[in-house]
């Protein structure tokens, strides 16, 4: 949906952000936020911008980070 958009600004950001979790996943840009109520413990949040947001999941024992979700929580407003 992000990359099918053309928005080359919030396609650099997302990759920014990807090349970000490897290093720090639950500190740094896009307003990082821990989410309590989803099925795993370890569920976070970033801002994309205005309208998008990253959901992320975080596996220390392994050291992988799965992204949940790349989209829009809002609809279409």
């Amino acid at each position: 949906m992000i990359k099918k958009s053309g928005d080359k600004a919030t396609i650099k950001k997302v990759a920014n952000l990807l090349l970000e979790l490897q290093e720090h996943p639950r500190t740094g840009t896009g307003q990082v936020e821990h989410l309590k109520h989803f099925a795993f413990e370890e569920t976070w949040s970033r801002r994309i911008n205005k309208h998008y947001r990253m959901i992320y999941e975080i596996h220390d024992v392994e050291v992988i980070v799965t992204v949940v979700s790349l989209r829009s929580h809002y609809g279409d407003k």
